[in-house]
């Protein structure tokens, strides 16, 4: 050892020495990142620890091999904890915390959510009865430098949730289970079944539009006669009870929005609706509607 490099290690050891140990301020080469949730009182929350992928080319097959049992992080397994029961790519995940892994391969990978959320990331869970397993199919995606999970879409019925690293990408399909019940029974919809004109008031202006209420699907849907564009030509009426009815709006035949202000409020004669009153923001009057 030369006079100088040990003279530079006293001088170390000595500055060490003045700085107060602690464990709850470590610069780690993976730090610990999170991004969280809530659709309809569903709160997902992902907690784990981000790689980068400094430089290594081959990810998958090489520093991940093939077979491998892999937590999407690192230093401890990535974790997913849920407040109420959902479903991720059609599996039914109960509510609870997991530890998260990868089973990678050259075709598909297996997704792995463990109920033993506290494992450190080279100890794989071994298979159990309790585990949620089913095939994924990574994309091939832009480069990502620090291993990133978020939540790629939202809806009012779910979201999709997304893990990218280097050049692929995993998503899950999570649904939750919905606030108000989205479907309609045939008795209760043949009450409000028919042709519409709605006369338009207040911010709407004065103008006329027309719609037809069907039931399909368990669902109590309304079709404009003239619609702006197609994809707005269909809304559905959720059932607040009591003859009242907040609407949704779609997306290409997905629900995309519960619009708690936009109200309808039908009025029955002989149990059957022959009118209804259009109220926005609380109780105000936009507009009003005759069964044709």
């Amino acid at each position: 050892m030369t006079r100088r490099l040990a003279l530079t290690l006293v001088a170390f050891a000595g500055t060490v020495a003045l700085v107060p140990c602690s464990t709850h301020a470590q610069i780690r080469a993976s730090e610990r990142g999170g991004v969280s949730q809530t659709i309809d009182g569903t709160t997902i929350a992902i907690d784990y620890a981000r790689p980068q992928a400094r430089g290594r080319s081959e990810l998958y097959g090489g520093e991940i091999p093939y077979g491998k049992i892999w937590t999407p992080g690192a230093n401890w397994a990535t974790t997913i904890e849920i407040n109420k029961d959902i479903t991720i790519n059609g599996h039914a995940l109960p509510e609870g915390k997991y530890s998260v892994w990868l089973q990678v391969g050259e075709g598909d990978w297996t997704a792995i959510f463990d109920p033993e959320p506290r494992r450190f990331h080279l100890m794989g869970p071994p298979p159990s009865d309790e585990q949620v397993r089913f095939a994924v199919s990574p994309q091939a995606a832009p480069h990502t430098e620090i291993l990133t999970w978020s939540f790629h879409e939202v809806r009012p019925t779910g979201t999709t949730l997304r893990m990218a690293w280097g050049p692929r990408a995993v998503t899950f399909d999570i649904r939750v289970q919905p606030s108000r019940d989205l479907t309609v029974s045939a008795d209760l919809a043949s009450r409000y079944v028919g042709s519409y004109t709605l006369q338009l008031m207040g911010p709407f202006g004065d103008g006329q539009v027309s719609f037809d209420l069907v039931h399909e699907n368990d669902r109590l849907v309304g079709h404009w006669e003239n619609p702006p564009s197609p994809r707005l030509g269909e809304f559905w009426l959720i059932s607040l009870g009591e003859g009242m009815f907040a609407a949704g709006e779609l997306d290409d035949g997905e629900l995309f929005d519960i619009v708690m202000d936009v109200i309808f409020e039908f009025s029955p004669y002989e149990g059957r609706a022959t009118a209804f009153d259009l109220r926005v923001l609380g109780d105000a009057l936009w507009g009003h509607g005759e069964r044709r």
